[in-house]
């Protein structure tokens, strides 16, 4: 059965940065909820993340937003279940051409996101992410 796609306005917010390969920090790119309970939530990087110290504090904060997301009454109705890390996933989908620095950070991540009740995974977008979508003929 195939899932619901909703799609919200984007928020005016003076951290918003269109040009930037994670454009909004206040935003869940991707969320998707488990008939059992729990969640698979995905932060998308669809444009190579450079090791700036810019563009590694908005991967952070993006994090953050999605740990106050994963801690929050709202998750608990939407997820219908307590987040704990076999439940619920953030996985951060990165462009093949960003920094090996961003991946280290990452892996910094880890258990500060355990310690939120989430699991953290790391993996590249490839072309099957770009045509999973696609109807096709």
């Amino acid at each position: 059965m195939p899932a619901d796609v909703i799609e919200h306005e984007v928020q005016p917010d003076p951290e918003n940065d269109p040009e930037h390969p994670i454009p909004y920090l206040r935003v869940l790119d991707v969320a998707g909820y488990k008939t059992g309970g729990g969640a698979d939530l995905s932060i998308i990087v669809a444009s190579p993340l450079q090791a700036d110290q810019r563009s590694q504090a908005r991967l952070v904060d993006k994090i953050h937003g999605y740990l106050g997301y994963v801690c929050s009454e709202e998750f608990r109705a939407d997820a219908g279940c307590t987040p704990c890390p076999d439940n619920t996933f953030i996985t951060v989908v990165l462009h093949p051409a960003s920094a090996p620095e961003i991946r280290d950070l990452l892996e910094r991540c880890r258990e500060w996101v355990r310690s939120n009740h989430a699991e953290l995974v790391v993996r590249t977008l490839d072309d099957s992410d770009m045509t999973a979508s696609r109807d096709p003929d």
